[in-house]
């Protein structure tokens, strides 16, 4: 069966995770082993045939789900020397109670991937697996290995499009609220909606109210022929007490 399982130690070391707790991914492995016919995935504790370990990418999370790319090539820690064909990977994380734990499982069945033996003159040959896996909030998942894992146009715009952009549009908001909030934005639409207010009042006395005396109105766009006590503020087009 081609797919992947959260073995039983696995789910046991998620079941202790609290919010404000760690896991620490401690290497991930690839293997040419298959799952026999009469062993449940669920029960393994480590690759049916682990052959060499691999890298990955920095672990990126989306609420309460971790994902990152297992990454194994051929030129690593200077190649096996010989061809592997890979059938298995997995995920080992460190259990404060069992220690070192086979946290995920998974299996290519009848797709296994060949990987030449490294030869410094041809191609590097790369092998990639993602990897998700779902925490309580609060978790911290950290690799006790350096990941380095190439990364390639598509981990970039994932990584863009789910971490960098959510964040700069997040401030790019923040400063749009601001600057919406503060007294002297877009002063010109301001000041030519209370020139329109100030004519439809108007209008609205004319049509309306019953005005026998000569009415008047003043704004403080300027001060020519006025008499006034205060501060201007001519941005604003108001006079300030």
């Amino acid at each position: 069966m081609y797919g992947f399982t959260i073995p039983t130690k696995g789910l046991a070391l998620l079941a202790k995770l609290q919010a404000g707790s760690k896991l620490e991914i401690t290497r991930v492995m690839v293997g040419d082993g298959k799952v026999p016919a009469e062993t449940n995935p669920k029960d393994l504790t480590d690759l049916v045939s682990p052959v060499v370990q691999a890298t990955s990418t920095k672990p990126t999370t989306v609420g309460t789900t971790t994902s990152f790319v297992i990454e194994y090539r051929n030129d690593l820690n200077h190649g096996l020397g010989r061809d592997i064909m890979i059938n298995e990977y997995g995920v080992f994380a460190r259990d404060p109670e069992e220690g070192e734990i086979l946290l995920y499982y998974g299996n290519l069945d009848k797709y296994p991937e060949p990987v030449k033996a490294y030869n410094p003159g041809e191609p590097v040959t790369t092998r990639r697996y993602p990897v998700s896996i779902t925490t309580v909030e609060g978790v911290d998942i950290v690799m006790g290995y350096q990941p380095s894992a190439y990364m390639t146009p598509d981990d970039m715009d994932e990584y863009l499009r789910t971490h960098a952009m959510p964040e700069i549009m997040q401030q790019v908001q923040g400063a749009v609220d601001a600057h919406n909030a503060a007294e002297d934005a877009h002063q010109g639409m301001r000041n030519t909606m209370k020139a329109l207010e100030g004519r439809m009042g108007r209008m609205e006395d004319m049509i309306l109210n019953d005005i026998t005396k000569n009415p008047w109105s003043v704004t403080f766009e300027d001060l020519n022929d006025l008499e006034v006590k205060g501060v201007w503020n001519k941005a604003l087009a108001r006079i300030e007490f």
